[in-house]
């Protein structure tokens, strides 16, 4: 019995090769499921000792379970935050007939008060478990104190804060992320030259994960170049608006004309790219994630590098895990990492294909 605790339906899914729906449907002897699949969702079970009647059980109860979402909202469809929100949209409605419902809270990532204030609202809605993406390190690490007072238990995305504890973090190794951005853009530079960190924030010091992502992308150089030949220089800007932003690149530009290439630290590498091209700069770019301006701007040549970090997965990760411990008890890992994928022009089409056909390898629909 102990084992059958550990495996779950998507356990069985994986190692039958087949959607946890099909998985549902075979064990409830409900809609079409082809004869072949039946059998390998048969032989699944079997292997893995997978004791469906365990979920049977855990539905009688007739518990419910609220799981709350305290992430920055995305002020469009096309924005980097829509993407978590898909997936935990994607896995909220696979789990919804299993006693999970989700309820969703957003902040401004410009705005501290509307932290505190959704932070409130959340707690005021009793969860019984919280996804929390940490961008905000002040008011963050209040909220999760108020919610270890609580007894809630509640699951980092996007950004960890290593000290906190919470049952698991899932996203990226931000220190690493940004170390393997610094030799993508060193390998496109000419061998003299300056470089740019772009921070697009409120407040660099109460940003969860970019200090650390500053000193993985400088370890890179200080390990690789010496530091008189790429001298690193960063800039923040408290705004991701397009004309704040442009006038802080062009006083940087005028101060530093040597600059050569650039890390955006978040998702808006578009709109430095955008400047470049007003300004015919031949400066060379990696920044994150594929948001349809990326995309544009990676396809014509003004950003060299994308790397993502599976925004999609990491909300559907999230849910997922949440409903593994309170349905199956299993205690996830403390450390959940998504893959890295590099994305250049010549792999993007290849990559977003592969993505629409094959969404449950990559764990990303775009």
């Amino acid at each position: 019995m102990k084992r059958n605790l550990k495996i779950t339906i998507q356990d069985v899914a994986r190692h039958a090769n087949v959607s946890a729906g099909t998985i549902d449907r075979v064990i409830h002897n409900r809609g079409k499921v082809s004869a072949d699949k039946r059998i390998k969702v048969e032989k699944a079970i079997r292997e893995l000792n997978f004791n469906p009647n365990l979920l049977a059980r855990t539905l009688a109860l007739g518990k419910n379970f609220l799981i709350c979402n305290l992430v920055p909202g995305a002020p469009s469809p096309h924005h980097y935050w829509s993407m978590p929100a898909r997936g935990i949209k994607m896995a909220a409605a696979q789990y919804k007939d299993y006693g999970i419902i989700t309820e969703n809270f957003y902040y401004d990532l410009f705005d501290e008060a509307s932290f505190v204030r959704q932070s409130a609202n959340l707690l005021n809605a009793n969860p019984d478990a919280v996804v929390l993406a940490p961008l905000l390190l002040h008011e963050s690490k209040l909220f999760v104190h108020k919610l270890q007072n609580a007894g809630i238990p509640y699951v980092f995305i996007d950004a960890d804060l290593p000290d906190e504890q919470s049952l698991s973090y899932i996203g990226p190794e931000v220190k690493s992320s940004a170390f393997i951005a610094g030799r993508l853009l060193n390998s496109v530079l000419p061998g003299k030259c300056e470089i740019l960190i772009v921070n697009m924030v409120k407040g660099f010091a109460n940003a969860s994960a970019l200090q650390r992502m500053e000193a993985g992308f400088r370890s890179y150089f200080q390990q690789n170049e010496p530091p008189r030949q790429k001298p690193v220089h960063v800039l923040t800007i408290n705004s991701t608006k397009k004309e704040d932003v442009f006038r802080e690149l062009e006083r940087f530009y005028n101060e530093h004309p040597a600059i050569k290439g650039v890390f955006i630290t978040n998702s808006k590498a578009f709109l430095v790219s955008e400047f470049h091209a007003l300004h015919k700069l031949d400066i060379r770019l990696v920044g994150y994630d594929l948001v349809e301006e990326n995309i544009a701007h990676l396809k014509n040549g003004g950003i060299d590098f994308i790397i993502s970090h599976s925004p999609v997965q990491q909300g559907k990760r999230a849910i997922q895990t949440l409903f593994d411990y309170f349905v199956f008890k299993k205690e996830p890992e403390r450390i959940q990492h998504v893959p890295l994928d590099i994305i250049i022009r010549e792999n993007l089409d290849f990559y977003i294909r592969f993505n629409q056909h094959y969404p449950n390898e990559l764990k990303e629909e775009y």
